[in-house]
């Protein structure tokens, strides 16, 4: 009887403390995650990561993802040394899309690149940055974007009128998908908002209280038994006619199953 009642107390201690790693859990995966995508332009690149560092400072946690070109042309040690990120993908890491897309809520690409700009628009999604900016647009995630780096190539405008229509053309295609256009003046204001909501919505849904419902068993039933207990949903509330008699097994079970018995 003894081991019994042990180890019904250490399964209660475990349910609670099963429930509370579940809310915390549930806080944390709240954090707004976001994922730094990087090309290989470096124009202005030094401040953008210090906007991107602001951003952690802020509370929104980073990870990185390098192009193959980003590799070999940014100082990516640099950068990580900067940011600290909580992982950092590379260009064969284009297997793993599923899984990487499930654990960050947003990208940001800081220096988007022609390459990746055409690649995405077209269709043509044979590489690692643009495969990813194009499964969290297909997801329905926010994508935030720099277009700097295609609008100044090499750091300069161009006065080929032709190239102006077909940059305009791609980056009008790639925000009708639903990229969202980001500059160095603009990106703390807008990721900023997002997060910020992001945290009412995830404070909101933790401090709902869950509905008890009330349920009344037919005035003919005069004996409760542990099936009628089993028919219930949990975390209700069981209400009887007086003279109704509950079998042991039945209030056993709507311990259990957190039913509360009032009789009326």
């Amino acid at each position: 009887m003894k081991t019994k009642i042990t180890s019904k107390v250490l399964e209660d201690i475990s349910k609670r403390l099963q429930g509370e790693s579940i809310i915390e859990k549930e806080k944390e995966d709240k954090t707004l995650k976001a994922l730094i995508v990087l090309n290989g332009s470096n124009i202005d690149l030094s401040e953008k990561i210090e906007n991107i560092k602001k951003l952690k400072n802020r509370g929104i946690k980073v990870s990185l993802a390098f192009s193959f070109m980003a590799e070999r042309l940014l100082d990516t040690q640099r950068i990580i040394n900067t940011l600290q990120p909580l992982e950092i993908y590379k260009e064969e890491d284009i297997i793993k899309l599923k899984d990487i897309s499930k654990k960050y809520s947003i990208i940001i690409g800081p220096n988007i690149t022609m390459n990746t700009l055409s690649k995405i628009s077209l269709g043509m999604i044979d590489t690692f940055i643009p495969n990813l900016i194009w499964t969290f647009l297909y997801q329905g995630k926010k994508v935030y974007l720099d277009f700097n780096q295609v609008k100044k190539y090499l750091g300069e405008e161009t006065k080929n009128k032709e190239i102006l229509n077909i940059t305009d053309r791609y980056i009008d295609t790639i925000k009708k998908m639903g990229a969202i256009e980001i500059d160095d003046k603009n990106i703390l204001e807008n990721i900023i908002k997002d997060y910020r909501d992001l945290q009412i919505e995830s404070q909101t849904n933790l401090n709902k209280v869950p509905q008890t419902k009330e349920e009344e068993i037919p005035q003919a039933k005069t004996v409760i038994t542990e099936k009628d207990i089993i028919s219930m949903s949990s975390n209700n509330k069981l209400i009887l006619p007086k003279g109704t008699i509950i079998t042991p097994l039945a209030k056993d079970k709507a311990r259990e199953k957190n039913i509360k018995i009032e009789i009326k």
